[in-house]
């Protein structure tokens, strides 16, 4: 079974291979099926090369975000940005307000679209831009990325993250790209700087997608199947994955194998992402998992503590949630139905639950895995998934 590209990886490599002249080719190689958000990204920064420009950035929170600030730091821009209902209802007020300290930035938001981001012809610096980093670390990363733009253009421009930082794995990530593609940071990992100064860039390489590989590896231990892109040593925050694996017990070669000892016990701030993953897989596990800090899942295309909630309530098994803790405990599934609302994440955790436990499952929203692994079904037939649609 073979997971695409790391979404996130391939999110930041394509900002900054803009930012840099870098075609889009180099970084993306062809013949290959992109998540949507990929592609979405993509044709917003292409949409970006002209003064005047509408953007759709779907369900995308990543793509919106991260293009907001570019639209904000490029010299002379309006750009109406519009997206789904539950894209429009996520948290963006942080960013934009950061956006909005920046000399001569106007954004204005409908209820809750368009946005509309309109720039000055000329940007000086030096200048800071300060965010909360509780809802979410993309904030940071967005302005982080902006920095780089604004160093292109001999900018000097920092960022300074207020409190406590959500999933910081993942502004890590978006730091080590950055450095990767020849600029300079200085300053502590929450207060990260950028100035003209460059230095040669590496190789731009996308790896496989940790969180996919979740899922693949999860069908893996049901089948057998082995998994390709297996990478380990990654600055991919769900790659913890596999360090919950072996934390019960679990061996990982090219496939998961062994017999689990005990339960999960997992911060979900540090790898949220793979959070849903990990609850269907903790249904097998001998005793009870504790998932903790969850909140940080209510704010993604779903509430997805609910939702998760719901999965295992509608194959007979059991979760409860007491403040923002989750515990799941091991039973035995029974055929289900589920409606995953457009949540990529929860459909492709429901179909590794059937297979785990070899029941049938009935699914609406098949097709919304295409936002992260649009070759999902295609993959998990290989491991005898096999789900009917609810229509």
């Amino acid at each position: 079974m073979r997971p695409p590209l790391s979404k996130s990886d391939a999110q930041r490599a394509l900002v900054l291979a803009d930012i840099l002249g870098v075609p889009f080719s180099e970084v993306l190689p062809g013949g290959e099926a992109l998540p949507r958000d990929v592609e979405v990204l993509r044709e917003g920064l292409i949409a970006l090369r002209s003064p005047s420009a509408r953007i759709d950035c779907q369900d995308g929170g990543a793509p919106f975000r991260f293009l907001l600030t570019q639209a904000a730091v490029l010299p002379g821009r309006r750009v109406e940005f519009t997206g789904t209902g539950r894209l429009g209802e996520r948290p963006h007020g942080p960013l934009i307000a950061a956006l909005r300290s920046i000399p001569g930035v106007k954004i204005t938001e409908g209820s809750p679209w368009p946005v509309i981001v309109e720039s000055p012809p000329l940007l000086e610096g030096p200048l800071t831009l300060r965010v909360s980093g509780s809802e979410s670390s993309q904030f940071a990363s967005s302005l982080l990325l902006g920095a780089a733009r604004l160093a292109v253009h001999q900018v000097v421009a920092g960022v300074l993250v207020e409190g406590p930082m959500t999933s910081p794995g993942y502004f890590e990530l978006t730091r080590a790209w950055v450095q990767r593609c020849g600029f300079v940071i200085e300053g502590s990992p929450l207060t990260p700087t950028l100035s003209p100064l460059r230095r040669e860039r590496e190789a731009m390489v996308i790896p496989g997608d940790w969180s996919s590989l979740g899922y693949l590896l999860a069908l893996s231990w049901a089948s057998g199947e082995p998994v390709e892109r297996l990478v380990f040593g990654t600055a991919h925050p769900d790659e913890a994955i596999a360090t919950h694996l072996r934390s019960v017990g679990l061996r990982i070669s090219d496939r998961v194998e062994g017999t689990a000892s005990r339960g999960f016990e997992v911060d979900a701030e540090q790898c949220p992402d793979a959070i849903p993953t990990l609850a269907v897989l903790a249904t097998r596990l001998p005793s009870p998992s504790t998932f903790r800090r969850v909140g940080v899942l209510r704010h993604k295309e779903s509430d997805r503590v609910e939702a998760i909630l719901r999965l295992l309530s509608a194959a007979g098994l059991t979760g409860t949630l007491e403040g923002e803790t989750l515990t799941v405990a091991p039973g035995t599934a029974r055929a289900f139905r589920f409606d995953a609302h457009d949540d990529h994440r929860l459909a492709m955790s429901a179909a590794v639950l059937a297979r785990l436990h070899d029941v049938r499952l009935t699914l609406r929203g098949r097709d919304c895995v295409g936002k992260s692994f649009p070759g999902f079904w295609v993959e998990a037939a290989k491991a005898g998934v096999n789900v009917e649609a609810w229509e």
